[in-house]
């Protein structure tokens, strides 16, 4: 098994957005589960595993050196309005 001590253990973990569903040709699909397979990883695993690798090569680091500034001027989620009396869930 190939371990990358580039990154920090759990750097992949840490936190995780909410679910993202992408369509791809079925014979990238397949070569994706090939080789997550292969390296005893998930599909979504292995693509992070990917995208951090490609901005290793690129030279942008991890996290892309300039990707702080997009992610902070998101809007932040509006949190739920309270339930009117009488309707809460039981």
């Amino acid at each position: 098994m190939y371990v990358n001590l580039r990154y920090p253990i759990g750097a992949m973990t840490a936190l995780k957005s909410p679910p993202t569903t992408f369509r791809f040709h079925p014979k990238v699909k397949d070569s994706l589960l090939f080789i997550s397979d292969r390296d005893g990883r998930s599909m979504a695993n292995m693509l992070e595993w990917l995208i951090m690798q490609h901005c290793d090569r690129e030279g942008m680091g991890w996290p892309p050196k300039g990707l702080e500034s997009k992610v902070e001027s998101q809007p932040k989620p509006r949190a739920r309005a309270p339930r009117a009396k009488g309707t809460e869930r039981k």
